[in-house]
């Protein structure tokens, strides 16, 4: 079965950019080891025991109202059997941040990602080890601007992932690329109004086009799409309960071909509650459309529901649940779809702000076109800081 790696080094550092550390330099390191039922994702698989450690550095530096980051990082995994599914990665990236005045921001980023992935082609139970290179491209720039009672946000973000050659472990044939390339460029404007103290109102708009080399579509069977999105919605804080929700349309349509527009409705919902201290309740649940890497190669339709809940046993010591699911349907080929089921439980100590330790259980239900598996996993973990 073959998974595609997406690069994520910039996004979630843009979305919520932290103020400047005491130190221009922050190096942490997490260190995960544990056992899984299904190491290699598959119907096929089987039991394992695994190691992963993830090393980041990052150096900061600050001139009056502009920040300045650099970041790498490297992520390894090695399994005690299945060594073909060994995986490793090295990203680096730089991001930047200026200031105009008390009331403006201008966020920019650019990241590369090289991952050597270790996976497996399931053939009537038949398993052929592949080993596989991929380079990820990320830009991403986000301008706010922000009023006495309203906000407005315009991000853009873009993704090229390159495939790199592919080597079948065992059948003697030369290297080959398995992917198609695939390029995405996503823009969004979002706009924040305050109603009132606990009501906000909320808008936005988004366009995404996706690129795909004319061979690669040829060989792999994939036609790029088109689309943008149109919601509104509204946040509201009634006590211990923060809600927001949207709601609006999704388009899509193959490159060229707007005769074949598909219109789907689109909502996200997401809800926070804490009905007494050390006890927090969360619900997250929205529709999408999947460009990048859609079912039927053209365009998917997601859904997707998470619920989870989050219990402070000490000051230091927290207990975690977690249920989920999600679902995509090609939206061409309706079909074709796939499917997973999901349930943790995970245990975190904070010995202190630098260092702390994890334990978690989980589960997991795959249903993919040709085959249905089962995945549950121990994980023991600790992260460190400096």
């Amino acid at each position: 079965m073959i998974r595609r790696a997406t690069g994520t080094v910039l996004i979630a550092t843009l979305v919520v950019w932290p103020v400047a550390a005491q130190s221009p330099l922050s190096i942490t390191s997490q260190v995960e080891t544990g056992w899984t039922s299904n190491a290699t994702d598959s119907a096929a698989g089987r039991g394992d025991f695994y190691a992963t450690h993830n090393e980041e550095i990052s150096l900061t530096g600050v001139a009056g109202d502009a920040l300045l980051r650099g970041t790498l990082r490297i992520t390894q995994t090695r399994f005690l059997d299945t060594t073909f599914e060994d995986d490793d990665e090295v990203a680096g990236g730089i991001e930047a941040e200026l200031a105009f005045g008390a009331d403006a921001k201008l966020r920019l980023g650019y990241a590369v990602t090289r991952s050597w992935t270790g996976d497996d082609l399931n053939i009537e139970g038949f398993i052929i080890p592949i080993r596989s290179e991929e380079t990820d491209h990320e830009f991403v720039g986000t301008f706010v601007v922000t009023g006495p009672d309203q906000k407005v946000t315009v991000d853009v973000a873009a993704l090229w992932a390159v495939q790199g050659n592919s080597e079948l472990v065992g059948l003697g044939l030369p290297p080959l690329k398995l992917e198609a390339d695939v390029g995405t460029v996503t823009t969004r404007i979002a706009w924040e109004k305050a109603i009132s103290p606990t009501m906000a109102a909320l808008a936005g708009m988004e366009a995404r086009f996706t690129t795909v080399p004319e061979l690669d579509q040829f060989l792999y069977f994939r036609a790029p799409a088109d689309g943008g999105r149109v919601s509104t919605g509204l946040r509201v804080i009634a006590g211990q309960l923060t809600l927001s929700g949207s709601a609006g349309f999704d388009l899509v349509w193959p490159k060229g071909h707007a005769d074949l527009r598909r219109t789907s409705p689109y909502f996200a919902v997401a809800a926070s509650l804490v009905p007494t201290d050390g006890l927090t309740v969360t619900l997250n649940t929205a529709t999408g459309v999947e460009l990048a890497d859609p079912l039927d190669g053209v365009a998917g339709r997601t859904a997707a529901i998470d619920l989870g809940a989050t219990v402070a046993l000490a000051p230091q010591v927290e207990l975690s649940a977690q249920l989920g699911g999600w679902q995509e349907a090609g939206l061409y080929d309706t079909s074709l779809i796939r499917s997973r089921r999901t349930a943790a439980v995970g245990l975190h100590y904070a010995v202190s702000p630098r260092l702390a330790y994890g334990a978690t259980v989980s589960f997991a239900h795959h249903d993919d076109p040709g085959e249905s598996y089962d995945k549950t996993g121990i994980a023991l973990s600790v992260t460190g800081s400096l």
